[in-house]
């Protein structure tokens, strides 16, 4: 068998000319695809091994080899989970398949906002979008109400760092997020001001933007039929027939004995064809009047074609 130099030869040349060796006793191009195997949830800690080992490990094809030469049952998918505001907590991804932990360094940290929450985080390659939010800004007044963020970040798992990104034109929290794939676009609409340590009001909006990484410039787009927040949002189809769903949330609010604030939910979706000017249409309920008073927790499980994901709810102890 030859050997696969032909995705190794520019780091491999670099590397060589250092004098530096992956393995002793093995050419750079075979230990480079041995340490290719290696989940990413260990690529962390190697990468203080020694200075080749910390080279090849934030060279910007290693996953391209990985996706190139194991089997698509081998890639794992990886979970980010955010204990808390990711600029003073580390966030950690899961790699469900090897069941292993990885700190993610902290995102950068601005000293007059603290208590980051309701953001949307998201992938696109070998990057990890953090958007929006909620938050506490001390140069505002009153101090104690939060308001929305515009701000958006970019980790890249090669290089380990963040990144910080063109605002969105629009600040939001708690809104609808969804990556188009093979575009290196990301999707928003809706969304509010709402911070988790309320249980209502803050701000609703309708506004809808796209993002291109390539250009890292935010685009607005045709904004939702109605205010709407807390909603979640994924692709439906591929190629000229994919959409972009909007489910859930809440709009309009009234008052209980006009004092204390609660929210309408809704139980219907609105969907945007992205391939026919990126123009909305209403769908009908989900649930009949008086079955539930809102949508539970939503996740959304892409398959390989993204052509139709599994999308499940949370509602009490029941799965739906």
């Amino acid at each position: 068998m030859s050997p696969p130099c032909s995705s190794f030869s520019s780091e491999e040349t670099r590397i060589q000319t250092l004098n530096l060796t992956l393995i002793p006793g093995l050419p750079n191009d075979l230990s480079g695809l041995i340490l290719a195997f290696i989940p990413y949830s260990h690529h962390s800690r190697l990468k203080s091994i020694c200075k080749s080992w910390r080279i090849f490990f934030s060279r910007k094809t290693l996953i391209s080899i990985r996706q190139k030469h194991l089997q698509t049952s081998r890639l794992s998918h990886l979970l980010c989970v955010f204990p808390q505001d990711p600029s003073i907590s580390s966030p950690y991804l899961f790699d469900p398949q090897n069941l292993a932990w990885c700190p993610l360094p902290l995102m950068p940290c601005n000293p007059n906002v603290y208590g980051l929450c309701n953001f949307t985080s998201i992938s696109i390659g070998p990057h990890l979008y953090v958007i929006g939010g909620s938050l506490f800004d001390t140069r505002s007044f009153p101090i104690d109400r939060p308001s929305s963020s515009s701000s958006a970040f970019r980790f890249n798992f090669i290089t380990s760092s963040w990144d910080r990104i063109s605002p969105m034109l629009s600040p939001r929290g708690s809104f609808a997020c969804a990556a188009i794939p093979d575009s290196d676009q990301i999707l928003v609409a809706g969304g509010g001001s709402r911070h988790t340590m309320f249980g209502a009001a803050g701000s609703r909006m309708s506004s809808v933007e796209m993002y291109d990484a390539g250009k890292n410039e935010w685009v607005a787009m045709d904004g939702l039929p109605r205010f709407r927040a807390g909603c979640v949002g994924f692709l439906v189809g591929n190629g000229e027939e994919r959409e972009f769903w909007v489910m859930g949330g809440y709009g309009e609010s009234r008052t209980v004995s006009g004092v204390f604030p609660v929210d309408e939910y809704y139980r219907d979706a609105v969907v945007m064809d992205l391939n026919n000017g990126g123009k909305w249409r209403e769908i009908g309920d989900m649930w009949e009047e008086g079955e539930r008073g809102r949508l539970g927790k939503i996740v959304v499980v892409e398959d390989e074609d993204w052509d139709v994901p599994g999308i499940f709810m949370l509602d009490g102890s029941d799965i739906f």
